[in-house]
């Protein structure tokens, strides 16, 4: 007796209520009863409301696993736009099905046993695939066109202080005041404008006095700026306050893509000029709100965190050679004196504090003389650029990676036309009936795994040669670079001594005797940062050579603590 399931699927939560995927599921038991199926409530996979344009679906993730454990046979499914609304997956699935042996029936459609079965199955997939997209399509214009007339449909949910009365015969939906929930609006922005109460100590406030959020949880100083940024409370609701966009993450994971693969979406605010505005009830007036914004402008200006990042030149550079750790700015003075010093400690001390590292007996530098021994080391090497054309010179004939390129390159050219050669003769092989389409599925899939990475090795190499040409160009360059800013460095401000230090030094070591300044020039491989630039040293000098001496100044410091 032959083991079968059961698959059925909605997309959306009002199909669900009009229970649509219960008569899907009729239809199939139905089937398979007159086919001599017996069906269990096991065999039945049903996902409510789960978008057909994804495979990560509950049911569909219990169905695969048990197709993989070979325990179904037959499969009916009510269409193949059920299985997914992309052409590209139905065929994923069918083939995953069919490799396992299982047979699938369609109610509606072709089953796919025969050529022309299977050319149908692949025009339903695309057109319900172009069917999605036109759904899509339309309903963002509807959206659009009825956010335009004034209607809170779209919107389709209310912020906290309000409730989405939805469309009946009587009224249009529009937006209901809550009480309760708008006096704590009321409460929140009087704290902040009229009070001048930072946000945490409202925060603080609502949590002692356990007022609940509108998704539960705590209240937090981000929800309250967010709060006091929508202008719905001043009887304005925004419709299209972001938009969905390609997510490209600041810094990416260790060994992974700069972009995640499979398209990975994420949301951002867009323009306040380019939201559509719909009349709501307001809770508080537009004078109070406008001064709410206007407060978090000034806030943002006079913030103590955009005050501390003007304080040091070297800020985000240093860092110490014995533990790894970076070095960060500290601020001391005398209680009888209105002088402060400045200076540069190894945070491994405050990491001590808190049990997470070892000690580093890396003792601190004083700031101003670190930023004025850094700032006559990058003066020096931009008075003498022709010392950083042939440092990288010397890399370049010694590392040899632009030979290994093209030894790369050549090697996975040739990888690739055998690949591809052993390709088609599986293809002859298959055609000449020499093979059976159960042994060609596999090992084409693994030949055309093996054409890729050849490629994608070609494409890293002809990079890599790329990259030394462009390099190189800029280096043989920066002569004239150096003419044009060298001018001007002796009427620089302290920004402009701040931004040419950051883009030329990479970062600043520091141990117990020296300070090695390593500069930002790529090896001929083009890895960033790759090595020291002594500006004091011979031109031959090694990447390990010393750089800017620090015992004079800790002497210096120590004998002026001892004569104050």
């Amino acid at each position: 007796m032959k083991k079968v399931a059961l698959y059925a699927r909605v997309s959306s939560d009002r199909q669900t209520r009009q229970a649509t995927v219960d008569s899907q599921v009729a239809a199939l038991k139905e089937r398979a009863l007159a086919d001599g199926h017996h069906v269990l409530p096991a065999d039945v996979h049903v996902d409510d409301g789960c978008s057909g344009a994804t495979l990560i679906r509950p049911a569909l993730e219990r169905l695969r696993d048990r197709i993989a454990e070979g325990v179904v046979d037959v499969l009916y499914v009510h269409s193949p736009d059920r299985l997914a609304r992309r052409y590209a997956y139905q065929v994923l699935l069918l083939e995953e099905f069919s490799a396992r042996g299982v047979s699938i029936v369609f109610l509606q459609g072709a089953s796919g046993v025969n050529a022309e079965d299977q050319l149908l199955v692949q025009v339903q997939g695309m057109l319900a695939e172009y069917e999605r997209a036109r759904l899509a399509e339309r309903c963002r214009r509807g959206k659009l066109h009825r956010a335009r007339q004034g209607m809170v449909n779209p919107l389709s949910t209310a912020p906290y202080g309000y409730r989405y009365v939805r469309r009946s015969d009587a009224e249009p939906a529009h937006y209901e005041i809550v009480r309760s929930e708008a006096n704590v609006v009321r409460a929140i922005f009087d704290a902040f404008v009229h009070q001048q109460t930072p946000l945490r100590t409202i925060a603080r406030r609502l949590n002692t006095q356990q007022i609940p959020t509108p998704r539960g949880g705590c209240w937090r100083g981000s929800r309250l700026h967010e709060l006091l940024r929508n202008p719905a409370y001043m009887g304005q609701a925004a419709y299209g306050k972001r938009e969905s966009v390609e997510s490209r993450p600041l810094r990416p994971r260790r060994s992974k893509p700069r972009i995640a693969r499979g398209g990975a979406r994420t949301h951002r605010r867009r323009p306040a000029d380019q939201w559509i505005s719909i009349p709501v009830p307001p809770i508080v007036s537009a004078e109070v709100f406008t001064a709410a914004g206007e407060q978090m402008m000034r806030n943002k200006q006079l913030s103590q965190r955009h005050a501390r990042g003007q304080r040091y030149l070297l800020q985000g550079l240093v860092v110490c050679a014995r533990c790894g750790y970076a070095f960060c700015g500290r601020s001391a003075s005398k209680p009888s004196s209105s002088v402060i010093y400045r200076y540069d400690t190894c945070t491994s001390v405050q990491a001590v504090r808190h049990g997470t590292a070892r000690a580093c007996n890396n003792p601190s530098v004083r700031a101003e003389m670190l930023d004025a021994q850094v700032w006559d080391s990058v003066r020096q090497v931009l008075q003498e650029p022709e010392r950083l054309e042939e440092e990288w010179l010397r890399r370049s004939a010694a590392d040899g990676a632009a030979a290994d390129a093209q030894l790369e390159r050549a090697q996975a050219e040739r990888w690739v036309v055998h690949h591809q050669r052993s390709l088609k003769r599986l293809l002859d092989a298959y055609e000449a009936g020499a093979i059976c389409l159960e042994e060609l599925l596999p090992r084409a899939e693994r030949l055309r795994e093996q054409i890729r990475r050849a490629e994608q090795a070609v494409k890293e190499a002809e990079d890599r040669l790329s990259q030394n040409a462009v390099l190189s160009a800029v280096v043989t360059r920066l002569q004239d670079f150096a003419e044009r800013v060298g001018r001007g460095l002796e009427h620089l401000d302290w920004q402009g001594r701040r931004q040419l230090i950051r883009t030329l030094v990479a970062r600043v070591e520091i141990d117990e005797e020296q300070a090695t300044v390593v500069y930002r020039l790529p090896s001929s491989g083009g890895r960033p940062g790759g090595g020291h630039v002594d500006p004091s040293a011979p031109s031959s000098s090694s990447a390990g050579s010393p750089g800017c001496r620090l015992s004079p100044w800790r002497q210096d410091a120590k004998s002026a603590k001892a004569q104050e």
